[in-house]
């Protein structure tokens, strides 16, 4: 009973946080499609690939993420009970520790992906010709279980006793994921401002180029990268997105290994 009433308890702040992501999903899948030769952008698109995206979105955007807390918020609550809600943040420290601190983890567990021997559960998500919003959860249905962010995100939910603030920067920190897959590169000021901290979208289609992907890890920040001599600039798009595997779509969804 004091798991259930933990999980109702989480269930009014994940309303408004919910909607906010589910708003800048459909801002970001217009202004990708109105743009300058977005059509083009979906009439490129094989059924492979609708098929591969939008399991993702709905496993990898949906169903993992809930399902991850439900397990870690039952476990904590049956292991640790008395340390729910035991962690009173100043708000600006718990954004702080997700959209940094978190984004920090993410980068190593990105790069652990690119290792030879993990790269397989991974290499389905660069599959991706061109990069569009949709394209954001292409994935392995079962790669989300090894993304370090989502457990912790479970975790830090049963211990802040106002996860207001954490889920903020887990909705911003998943709208800058859509953005990063899309083409809505901006430009002068804009650009500059938001470049000097930021991966922008141009950055992150080096990452999933033919040429160079070893490159530009980071989700939010732009500075783990720089720190670890993993960054990579360049003006123009890259020729070529995607890595061609020859494997049926079945075995991209469920089994990626040759």
């Amino acid at each position: 009973m004091e798991i259930m009433n933990t999980l109702f308890s989480l269930l009014e702040y994940f309303e408004p946080n919910t909607i906010l992501l589910v708003v800048g999903f459909d801002i970001l899948l217009i202004a990708t499609f109105c743009r300058r030769g977005g059509f083009s952008l979906l009439k490129r698109r094989k059924k492979d690939d609708w098929i591969l995206d939008i399991s993702g979105l709905i496993v990898q955007g949906m169903v993992i993420p809930w399902l991850q807390i439900v397990i870690v918020i039952a476990l904590m609550a049956t292991v640790l009970p008395d340390l729910a809600g035991s962690l009173s943040w100043h708000p600006l420290a718990a954004f702080v520790f997700c959209f940094v601190v978190v984004d920090y983890g993410y980068y190593w567990n990105h790069r652990l992906f690119h290792n030879k021997k993990l790269w397989a559960i991974h290499q389905v998500h660069h599959t991706a010709s061109q990069m569009d919003v949709i394209t954001t959860s292409r994935n392995t249905l079962w790669t989300s279980i090894f993304i370090v962010y989502l457990w912790v995100n479970g975790i830090m939910l049963y211990l802040l006793a106002d996860p207001v603030a954490y889920l903020l920067a887990v909705t911003l920190t998943a709208v800058l994921d859509l953005w990063r897959h899309s083409k809505l590169q901006p430009t002068g000021a804009l650009k500059t401002i938001l470049g000097s901290v930021l991966v922008l979208p141009n950055d992150h289609a080096w990452h999933h180029s033919q040429d160079v992907y070893d490159v530009n890890f980071g989700a939010n920040l732009n500075v783990w990268d720089k720190m670890h001599g993993s960054w990579y600039v360049n003006e123009s798009e890259p020729a070529k997105i995607g890595l061609v595997l020859d494997m049926s779509v079945v075995s991209k969804l469920w089994w990626p290994f040759r």
